[in-house]
């Protein structure tokens, strides 16, 4: 064991770089397949958590809330909700955004706001909440109060305090009460969107009734595009997960082979003559293997580090008005760089080792130091 240290210790230079060249490895890995965790968060909180209908119908206009009476009876139709959305503008000092401000009933259950903890959340009465994407843009926090211009016919401004910061991956979201809508606006309970919850296996008849409702201008199908972007993104991340993993297996390779091709140049002499008092080749071959190894070990935490560096840096460049990625980094995803870049070592210092193995001790001892 000494003797693994022996040479690092020597040539802090040498054993620096080579670490730093396998801690590099590693960041690029932790970078590879903290995706994988991070769609998986999308998924769960876009589909399983936020919305968990099966369907949604979009109305050619807004319409009265007993419209959800029409549709429950629709065939096939086990639980319906109804939505509102409204085009409006936000104010906050300088800055404006427009937006859609979405109104649901407080005990909606298929289409639910979901804050950063995990918990289902319902704005309070004469009051908003913005996703935090948003609220980042409009520099406001919860407390503040905004002024929210909507842009119907009647373009009227109200101020509305934010009550909170909601977690959301795609669009900037913007939410109120239900009744507090229809309140300022002086008017009956009306819909936009219906929220439906079906028996799937027998779909084909609500479709055909579908086609007959009048007033109905398209339906989407929450199942599909759940499916749909699914294939999608998983096309893409292992394209992109396949090509970063290359990256660091080779910066690995490279580093752990060149690192013992260049202590077995040196050494070659030394570690044939282990063999005279009769050192197996198993033995010698640790000797010169431990000592990269034992730098591969010490880079895998320096390379965790700067692993998540590179993950945050990647969601902050990905993120935009219509989607955001989550840093989502679990033990199992520093554990999985770890041992792919230490399988790389190991391999590269195997080649190496079949280059000792087949030394011609007679050969190397008549060599001069």
């Amino acid at each position: 064991t000494p003797m693994r240290f022996r040479r690092p210790m020597r040539w802090p230079v040498r054993a620096g770089l080579t670490t730093l060249g396998l801690a590099l490895a590693v960041a690029v890995m932790v970078a590879a397949t903290f995706t994988d965790d991070a769609l998986d968060e999308i998924l769960d909180v876009a589909f399983s958590q936020s919305n968990r209908q099966d369907m949604m119908l979009l109305f050619a206009e807004d319409r009265p809330v007993s419209v959800l009476e029409e549709v429950r009876r629709l065939p096939r139709v086990l639980v319906v909700e109804g939505q509102l959305y409204l085009a409006a503008e936000l104010r906050h000092g300088p800055r404006t955004k427009q937006v859609a401000i979405e109104a649901r009933p407080p005990e909606s259950d298929l289409s639910r706001v979901i804050d950063g903890t995990g918990r289902v959340v319902a704005p309070p009465p004469g009051t908003i909440l913005l996703a935090d994407r948003l609220a980042a843009q409009l520099n406001a926090q919860p407390g503040d109060v905004i002024e929210v211009e909507f842009l119907t016919n009647r373009r009227e401004t109200f101020q509305l305090p934010v009550a909170g910061l909601v977690t959301q991956y795609f669009g900037l979201g913007a939410y109120m009460d239900f009744d507090t809508v229809n309140t300022l606006f002086r008017q009956a309970p009306r819909v936009s969107t219906a929220s439906l919850l079906i028996d799937e296996e027998h779909e084909d008849a609500l479709h055909a009734r579908l086609k007959e409702m009048p007033g109905l201008a398209g339906t989407i199908m929450l199942t599909e595009s759940r499916r749909a972007f699914e294939n999608t993104i998983a096309e893409n991340v292992v394209i992109m997960t396949t090509i970063y993993a290359t990256i660091a297996i080779l910066i690995t390779v490279g580093v752990a082979y060149n690192g013992a091709r260049v202590q077995l140049s040196e050494r070659a002499r030394e570690l044939a003559s282990l063999r005279i008092p009769g050192f197996s080749r198993g033995e010698v071959s640790a000797i010169l293997m431990g000592e990269t190894l034992v730098l591969a070990l010490a880079a895998q935490p320096l390379g965790w580090v700067p692993g998540w560096a590179i993950a945050w840096s990647m969601t902050e460049g990905f993120t935009s008005d219509l989607y955001a990625i989550p840093l989502v980094l679990k033990p199992a995803t520093f554990a999985q760089a770890s041992l792919v870049v230490l399988v790389a070592c190991i391999v590269a210092v195997l080649v190496v080792r079949r280059r000792l193995d087949n030394l011609d001790l007679v050969a190397v001892m008549k060599t001069r130091e």
